[in-house]
């Protein structure tokens, strides 16, 4: 850790509005237009970088900026990185908008939301600018940053740059988040697991200065953390070549999960140089190879994906996705607990975390390390570290061979032959009827009922440990309980995520089927949200709540190896644990779809009010009816009101006061938003924020599907990293 420097207020200022004192350049004027496939582009006044279409495979094209004097045209920024544009797509500067028009006319303002524009700019530092009639900076690349920094540039509080997808030639948005926390910490995560991060500049809790801290990168090519005031809180760059002004400089991070430090000789230079990273063992990336993947690494440069022992690819093409076991086993159902070996790698680990952590045993040898895996069947491996046996659960994210481990002994349950167990996941504990029936005292608490099932509060003992759990027992007399009991197994024991609720186990006996899980101590979100007032989440809960299950979905629909449509998203089916942290529950009604399926025909299921349209015309469904009900959903959570209150028809309200979604419209409309607000403090003061997600909220319920945004951009509009726009519904009241 560096001592603590003040920056000078000129650099300070110099670092955040970079846009407002450019180098001279030539300017980008009203009615200004490229057309994909043409190679035109906006240049800087030095030409190092360009604007315009960005090639990439498959015909399609990118609206980015690039360095353009080296061969490798490296992509710095792009606006449209999720949805590619096709050969004859133009980009124009027109009516104060910047206006991507796609081949087929679909139409994306990049700069939406903010002051027209009346002149465009390419910089020499790499920020694209968009200028008003007075010269003042309305909107700026640098604000907006995808996967890549450059000198000049800042990470803000709460920003963050995302990786491409795995694989050289997809540049979509990837699963790793480099992001500037507001309590000071940089993290990089692969943000879909619930696991806090596998690196950090550890600079929380420094002191209340260090909030809203910022990541920059300097004009002179170092980065650093500043906080509030301006003083430098942690050091990342250690040696630039001099001088710095004969290099290309940025700093990115890749689909790999490092976040790294690059040059680039502007006369001599034939390839991208690294002259820092954050990540010296490249295996330390979470679910760099997947769940039940193994990364080896022997240079700690190139890596290569295996998997553990007993376990075989999802994808023989892809084998960054993960491996699935050759033979599911129930290691902790009568006689199959002991049909299997503990095969032992030597120098390889499990890196210790927080998420498959189960305990840890000391002053063991390597017998000792193994007894203890093979006694515990809730263990699937350990790693042995001197003589510190961790034992370890499912999920497997971060098995590694590397220079990190050497010296560490991998220990990993293998079933010595195949069984007939159900392919319906690893780990789970499958109990007996009388079990339950002791555990739920005659199933004689009702936590909560619906139209196939009941769910009962109940306690279980295991191992000398007491664990509350929540006891799902579907009903005998419903057509459709097999059906629907067997899709809840196959579904939730394929998932993993921070905000799904976690499946404990299952029985199967005689006409009897039950689900056990964990038990979410603070019930379901419609109670808090719709209950008590004084007893309703705060505004800050009721926002992180609200992302947590935006990000549960876009892992059903996007991240599992089976996409998963849940189809009954609504408060009821939202359950939250002893921290407020909500979990979608409840997969009886969902439909599984295979990776190059995106529709299915179906049956209405679901929840009047929270329907999309598309069921009831009998349509072909896909997840966006999903996004529909997140929409609907979204409103209640940060209005605290249903969609439609009964007392409000009853009392004859306004018509725009009956449904929620139109009294939002009208407010919008009208300029008064701030009258949904009431006289919440909290949501007063973070009302831009309240604003964006209601905004959200109203593009999720766009009567069309094809106009809804995907869980993914959803969660990309929440969190801050993609602009939200106009949503149709507002075009459609001000017509």
């Amino acid at each position: 850790m560096s001592a603590k420097i003040v920056l000078p207020w000129f650099l300070m200022f110099s670092v955040n509005f970079c846009g407002l004192h450019a180098q001279n350049s030539s300017t980008i004027t009203l009615g200004s237009s490229i057309t994909a496939g043409t190679n035109a582009s906006w240049h800087s006044p030095s030409g190092d970088f360009a604007f315009g279409f960005y090639s990439i495979s498959g015909g399609l094209y990118l609206v980015g900026v690039w360095f353009d004097k080296i061969p490798e045209r490296t992509l710095v920024w792009s606006a449209n990185r999720d949805s590619p544009a096709e050969a004859g797509s133009t980009i124009q500067l027109t009516a104060g908008q910047l206006l991507l028009t796609y081949s087929n006319g679909t139409q994306q303002s990049i700069n939406s939301g903010g002051a027209p524009a009346s002149l465009g700019l390419m910089q020499d530092d790499g920020n694209f600018v968009l200028r008003d009639v007075n010269s003042s900076t309305v909107w700026r690349s640098f604000s907006f940053p995808t996967d890549t920094l450059l000198p000049g540039q800042a990470l803000l509080s709460l920003q963050a740059l995302y990786s491409n997808a795995k694989g050289t030639t997809d540049y979509s948005t990837g699963d790793i988040r480099l992001q500037m926390q507001y309590d000071g910490n940089l993290v990089l995560s692969t943000y879909h697991f619930s696991e806090p991060g596998y690196w950090w500049t550890g600079t929380t809790d420094i002191g209340s200065t260090e909030k809203n801290a910022s990541l920059v990168f300097n004009q002179t090519a170092f980065m650093y953390l500043v906080n509030s005031t301006g003083q430098i809180i942690f050091s990342l760059t250690r040696n630039i070549p001099n001088p710095v002004e004969d290099y290309y400089h940025r700093a990115t991070i890749d689909d790999h999960g490092n976040f790294q430090q690059y040059v680039y000789h502007k006369r001599n230079g034939s390839r991208w140089t690294r002259v820092w990273r954050a990540l010296e063992d490249p295996c330390l990336v979470t679910s760099l190879c997947g769940v039940n993947g193994m990364c080896t690494s022997v240079d700690n440069e190139t890596i290569s994906c295996g998997c553990i022992p007993g376990h075989t690819n999802l994808d023989p093409s892809d084998l960054n996705l993960g491996c699935r076991p050759e033979t599911p086993v129930n290691y902790c159902i009568g006689p199959s607990m002991r049909n299997f070996t503990v095969e032992v790698i030597d120098n390889a680990d499990f890196p210790s975390e927080d998420n498959g952590e189960l305990a840890k045993i000391e002053n063991v040898d390597l017998e000792g390390c193994k007894n203890a895996v093979m006694e515990d069947c809730y263990t699937l491996a350990a790693s042995l570290e001197f003589s510190t046996c961790y034992k370890k659960r499912m999920p497997l994210l971060k098995a590694r061979k590397s220079a990190s481990s050497i010296g560490i002994k991998a220990l990993i349950k293998v079933p010595m032959k195949l069984t007939n167990a159900d392919a319906i996941g690893v780990g789970f504990r499958e109990f007996t009827f009388q079990e339950l029936y002791r555990a739920t005292n005659g199933f004689s608490k009702i936590l909560g009922r619906g139209s196939s099932a009941k769910v009962y509060r109940g306690l279980l003992s295991l191992k000398g440990a007491h664990i509350e759990i929540a006891v799902k027992k579907l009903e005998k007399e419903t057509g459709k309980s097999q059906n629907e009991f067997m899709t809840e197994l196959k579904i939730i024991g394929r998932t993993h995520h921070k905000n799904l609720v976690r499946l404990v186990g299952f029985c199967v006996e005689n006409d009897q089927q039950l689900l056990v899980y964990e038990l979410m101590a603070n019930g379901p979100l419609s109670r808090s949200l719709f209950g008590e007032e004084d007893k309703r989440p705060s505004w800050f809960q009721r926002a992180e709540m609200a992302l947590g299950i935006a990000r549960g979905l876009l892992y059903l629909h996007e991240e599992c190896e089976t996409q998963i449509i849940h189809c009954d998203i609504k408060p009821q089916n939202v359950l939250l644990d002893e921290n407020y942290t909500a979990k979608i529950a409840d997969f009886g009604l969902s439909k599984l779809l295979n990776k190059d399926q995106t529709r299915t025909d179906t049956n209405v299921r679901g929840t009047m009010g929270y329907l999309a349209p598309e069921w009831l015309k009998h349509a072909p469904i896909t997840a966006k009816v999903d996004v529909f009900s997140y929409g609907v959903m979204l409103l209640e959570i940060i209005c605290c009101r249903r969609h439609i209150e009964v007392s409000r028809v009853e009392e004859e309200s306004e018509v725009d006061d009956l449904l929620l979604s139109e009294w939002i419209i009208s407010c919008i409309v009208s300029g008064k938003l701030e009258m949904v607000v009431g006289h919440d403090a909290d949501v007063l003061s973070d009302f831009k924020r309240f604003e964006r997600m209601a905004m959200v909220g109203l593009w999720c319920i766009c009567p069309d599907p094809t106009l809804r945004p995907s869980m993914k951009k959803v969660v990309q509009m929440l969190e801050g990293t993609m602009e939200v726009g106009v949503p149709p519904l507002l075009h459609y009241h001000q017509l």
